[in-house]
């Protein structure tokens, strides 16, 4: 970048700008926002728009990594404030590859979709297929969330009613894989077995047996 190049990236972070060098040569990744902090500084830089300094809490996707949280300071358009705290927003993210927890929020590109590792180990949804309790859950709703497993699955976002297997009935939002012969089974309303790890919110649909037969 040069001496001067690099003073002047210095002087854009102090003030809340993003690293120019990450979003120029960091990682292309998802960044799902879990909350927003705004600070009091804001930033106009001629007729442009009003920028503040927030602090963002994302959780951070790479292709073939495991899913992390990281903060990231950066100024952010003010118009763009609102949507980004609404509640599912996501992001395209740089990260530098030496160090996962220097994020950079990258507005320019598109968010692209990743394809995370298996998990493993206790709890792992592997795991709770083979070892969990039997439940019965009815499902809501379900969106994709451009991410797929590593068989090359979607995962999509499942608003779930436990229905059976339980002490109360209660519903959840959870990220599992959908292999497409599953299509037929996912729709609001669909009765489905699962099985239920060692939270109430460990819950992973078991696909394989089909629906809940009335």
């Amino acid at each position: 970048m040069g001496f001067f190049g690099d003073l002047l990236n210095s002087a854009n972070q102090a003030f809340g700008g993003a690293d120019s060098e990450l979003l120029a040569n960091g990682q292309l990744g998802r960044g799902e926002v879990l909350a927003v902090d705004a600070s009091g500084m804001t930033l106009q830089i001629g007729n442009g728009l009003v920028e503040r300094k927030c602090t963002l809490t994302l959780n951070v996707m790479l292709d073939g990594k495991q899913p992390y949280q990281v903060q990231v300071s950066q100024r952010i358009q003010e118009v763009y404030i609102p949507q980004l705290s609404s509640g599912g927003a996501v992001v395209a993210v740089r990260v530098d590859p030496n160090d996962p927890n220097r994020v950079a929020i990258d507005f320019d590109s598109p968010v692209p979709e990743v394809s995370l590792p298996a998990s493993e180990g206790h709890n792992s949804a592997a795991w709770i297929l083979e070892n969990g309790k039997p439940i019965t859950v009815v499902l809501v709703a379900n969106a994709p969330i451009g991410v797929t497993n590593a068989k090359g699955d979607p995962v999509q976002a499942l608003t779930l009613t436990v229905a059976t297997g339980v002490p109360e009935p209660y519903q959840i939002q959870v990220g599992n894989a959908v292999p497409a012969s599953a299509l037929p089974l996912v729709f609001p309303g669909s009765k489905l077995h699962a099985k239920l790890g060692d939270g109430p919110n460990d819950v992973v649909v078991d696909w394989a047996a089909g629906a809940v037969k009335e």
